[in-house]
């Protein structure tokens, strides 16, 4: 009986003692009248909360459930119409019993924190395996019916987006930033030391173009931590698209930081050796306030699903999986005009850390290119 009392004693501490993460004030006095019922027991009984769906989110306003969950209640059911046969399916690993929305409500709670699964089990009332098997299955559904909520924008599309960054910065046909962004392990796949970028710590990279909007037309992730941003590219299908002119029109261009090669469709700044001219550097300046909004959508995408910050499966394709989900959230955000303000702090870790020089040679049309947008700045 002793040793149940100080069990329960320090589940209840660990839950509650998170600098991390934000609970509600009425989970907090459930968990302390849980605490309570359990250390008055006579029995023996697992330390595992049961209830919080049923009766705690139901009390939650409009904004906490956002703020927790980080997605408005109507987004939440929105996809829950979207994916719900997905995880009502036979065979489900031991879930059947778990209704599609307390699934989805899992899946938001880890996405949202950097709790671990042992504590999201607490929360949820079932075990850490089955949260793992939950959250396999709910990442499995975003990825294979809402990934087409990241898509590369049609010709149409591209005039209007064009139209958007020329009012933003002054220079034409722009319809895309491209940059990339570090996800932090909590250790390297399978060991490989090649996770660990030039910040010394595991990481994998996500590649991604962000339109005047912020919205993720492009994204490809999967690379160990210490891959060159122009290799990442180089393997991409955007490379491949791009080169084979399938993806702009006409004159159109992404733009991107000095770590990428020039090319007619990819547009980076003039190296500053210290010799350029007034043209130049005002060029420069012109890009890099046209480049804010892909540091903006990675500030948004990491500080709204903190998840992102760090993963700590051990998975590969579960970590992509992962990413991918934080991608399609961050686009379903945007759609429903479901603002971040709320969630914005300062990451000191929002950076890319590798962001070395480009080692690829520039194309001779990206230097023609180029020079004409210089000389037609207004």
């Amino acid at each position: 009986m002793a040793e149940n009392k100080m069990l329960c004693l320090y589940v209840f501490e660990s839950l509650l003692d998170d600098r991390e993460d934000d609970f509600s004030y009425e989970y907090m006095n459930f968990l302390f009248q849980t605490g309570a019922f359990i250390l008055q027991n006579t029995k023996s009984v697992s330390p595992r909360i049961t209830g919080y769906v049923e009766n705690i989110i139901p009390l939650f306003s409009t904004d906490n459930f956002r703020y927790h969950y980080r997605i408005s209640k109507e987004m939440f059911e929105e996809i829950l119409t979207k994916i719900g046969a997905c995880l009502t399916s036979k065979h489900g690993g031991g879930i059947e019993g778990i209704p599609p929305s307390k699934q989805l409500l899992i899946f938001m709670c880890y996405m949202s924190n950097k709790v671990t699964m042992r504590e999201i089990g607490h929360y949820f009332g079932i075990g850490q395996s089955t949260v793992h098997v939950v959250l396999k299955r709910v990442n499995g559904a975003f990825n294979e019916n809402l990934s087409k909520i990241i898509q590369w924008p049609n010709f149409l599309e591209q005039h209007s987006i064009a139209q958007d960054f020329q009012l933003l910065c002054g220079l034409p046909d722009i319809i895309g930033a491209l940059d990339g962004t570090h996800i932090r392990l909590s250790s390297c796949i399978g060991g490989d030391n090649d996770y660990f970028n030039r910040k010394h710590y595991p990481s994998i990279q996500l590649q991604v173009v962000v339109d005047s909007d912020l919205m993720l037309r492009d994204i490809y992730t999967g690379w160990p931590g210490s891959t060159h941003d122009a290799r990442v590219l180089r393997n991409s299908s955007l490379f491949n698209n791009a080169t084979a002119a399938q993806y702009f029109d006409v004159n159109k261009y992404i733009i991107a930081d000095s770590a990428y090669p020039l090319k007619a469709w990819l547009i980076t700044p003039f190296k500053d050796n210290g010799r350029l001219n007034i043209n130049q550097r005002r060029f420069n300046r012109v890009l890099s306030s046209a480049r804010q909004v892909v540091e903006r959508a990675i500030g948004h995408l990491k500080q709204r699903f903190r998840r992102l910050q760090e993963i700590t499966v051990h998975d590969l394709e579960e970590i992509i999986k992962t990413i991918v989900s934080g991608c399609i959230l961050h686009n379903l955000c945007i759609l429903h005009h479901d603002g971040v303000e709320d969630f914005l702090t300062i990451d000191p870790n929002n950076g890319n850390p590798n962001n070395y020089p480009n080692v690829y040679p520039d194309g001779r049309d990206g230097i023609q290119r180029r020079q004409q947008l210089v000389q037609g700045l207004p």
